[in-house]
């Protein structure tokens, strides 16, 4: 990322396929679908988006294939106005598919595709790090593997960008550290 962004989203980038239906098939059945959508996806596109649509500058840093799917979903971010510079093009690895199922009474079934290469790892988040200095806010999506989380999360909190934690910790040794983080921004916030 060039220069210092309003926000990055450390995060899930998946393709969305959106099924609305009048009613969820049983065992051995079938349903027709009402209506059909695809579209970027994952908890961390979706919040990068939000963001840019409220007029803030924001990028996403997740991982996404090699393949036409993961290329389909860099190219809509960038029509969205979302930075790419930090989601990683994992070879070899197909990219992360949620299926949401919606029926009308606004109930949701998620389906998720989520193979391990499209999570972020540790040496993702120091690829990152000028990106993540260089951020006021960081999003910190913590359904990402603690080892990617805390450092993203550590990362931001000294270079004085709001760390967001989105979702609880994961319940290991890294908990409490990834939960200090945010805490750390607060105190300090209330003190100035």
């Amino acid at each position: 990322m060039t220069g210092r962004t309003d926000a990055l989203v450390v995060g899930q980038v998946a393709r969305d396929l959106v099924l609305a239906v009048d009613e969820v098939p049983g065992p051995h059945d079938t349903r027709p679908v009402r209506s059909r959508l695809e579209m970027l996806g994952g908890k961390g596109a979706n919040q990068a988006v939000a963001l840019t649509q409220l007029g803030v500058t924001a990028g996403v840093c997740g991982v996404v294939g090699d393949d036409d799917t993961g290329t389909w979903l860099i190219a809509q971010a960038r029509r969205d106005g979302i930075d790419v510079s930090q989601v990683v093009r994992r070879a070899g690895t197909r990219t992360g598919l949620i299926v949401d199922v919606l029926t009308p009474d606004g109930r949701w079934r998620y389906l998720e595709d989520l193979p391990e290469p499209v999570l972020l790892t540790g040496a993702d988040i120091s690829a990152a790090v000028a990106a993540i200095a260089a951020t006021r806010a960081v999003l910190v999506q913590l359904q990402q593997p603690s080892t990617a989380a805390l450092p993203a999360a550590e990362t931001a909190r000294r270079a004085g960008a709001l760390v967001v934690l989105d979702g609880a910790p994961a319940d290991d040794e890294r908990r409490e550290a990834i939960l200090a983080t945010a805490r750390h921004h607060t105190a300090r916030a209330v003190t100035r």
